[in-house]
């Protein structure tokens, strides 16, 4: 359970946190996993969102995997599909959103990130935007 110091909500408790972010280009090109960015210790991931203008013409599937060890553990994004509808736009992460969303990390964290493709495909799709957001819990607040 979230630790709360004061227990009083007023209009300047508990204090206003600012959401911060970091973003990655990920382009169809990108089948190994790179190095996108780090996240500091005791970030809360607090949303991911996929922006694109293109949608992938893989012939099966085309997904974007975002994570310490994506396509593994894939602890921001899990096989977001770039493929269909979601290839083009601005879309949440929602269900697949992995399993580090809302969740405190204990380290600096260094994320990385990967496209996956299978099946016959032209060179048309992408490059995304991953945005990710978080914040840092003030002092005496945790998660």
């Amino acid at each position: 359970m979230a630790i709360r110091p004061q227990q009083t909500v007023t209009s300047t408790t508990p204090p206003a946190i600012e959401v911060l972010v970091k973003t990655v280009q990920v382009k169809r090109t990108d089948t190994t996993a790179f190095d996108a960015f780090w996240l500091p210790k005791s970030a809360v991931i607090a949303g991911a969102y996929v922006l694109g203008l293109t949608a992938s013409d893989a012939g099966t599937t085309a997904v974007i995997h975002l994570g310490t060890n994506p396509g593994t553990t894939n602890d921001i994004l899990a096989s977001f599909d770039v493929k269909g509808a979601t290839g083009q736009g601005y879309h949440p992460a929602g269900a697949k959103g992995g399993t580090a969303m809302s969740s405190q990390v204990t380290s600096d964290t260094l994320i990385k990130a990967v496209y996956a493709e299978t099946g016959t495909a032209s060179a048309t799709g992408g490059p995304w935007l991953v945005k990710v957001e978080y914040y840092i819990p003030q002092q005496g607040y945790t998660f």
